[in-house]
């Protein structure tokens, strides 16, 4: 028999996969992951000095990445 509990969570996850798909990686892990990853190819020169250039700077590579997809989306 099903419960209202039930019925509701089912409804969500059709509603809201991606909140429901963290709330059960947060119930085996403990963690929530707000992160995903991605893969792509770019220009194997400029791989080599952009990541040059987030060592030589103490920058983290992905939080470059990340902010600059922002701001492209921003305009």
């Amino acid at each position: 028999m099903n419960t209202k509990f039930q019925k509701l969570a089912r409804k969500i996850a059709k509603r809201d996969k991606a909140v429901f798909d963290t709330l059960l990686e947060f119930e085996k892990t403990k963690r929530i992951r707000s992160k995903t990853r991605l893969n792509f190819t770019i220009d194997k020169n400029i791989a080599q000095k952009f990541k040059k250039f987030c060592r030589n700077s103490s920058y983290n590579m992905s939080a470059k990445v990340e902010n600059s997809i922002r701001k492209l989306m921003e305009k």
